[in-house]
């Protein structure tokens, strides 16, 4: 079973590496940081669900509904 981070945690790590949004198991781009996955993870069109993965340890999982948490913190600076 995933290990679910915090979003307080979560935020915390926005400009931490080696993470990657998917949409079902389909990478939806390069490894970056967990800033540009939420974006990423946001703005495509899912081809499944939306999820963010840590690269170093795939059990980090941020799924669908802590993607749209997480993104209404971070999209007004």
């Amino acid at each position: 079973m995933a290990n679910q981070i915090t979003d307080d945690d979560l935020i915390s790590m926005l400009d931490s590496h080696l993470w990657v949004a998917r949409g079902g198991a389909v990478a939806l781009s390069l490894p970056g940081t967990l800033r540009k996955a939420l974006c990423q993870a946001h703005t495509v069109p899912a081809l499944g669900p939306n999820s963010i993965v840590k690269m170093s340890n795939e059990e980090s999982r941020v799924p669908a509904d802590q993607i749209d948490r997480l993104w209404n913190r971070i999209r007004f600076p």
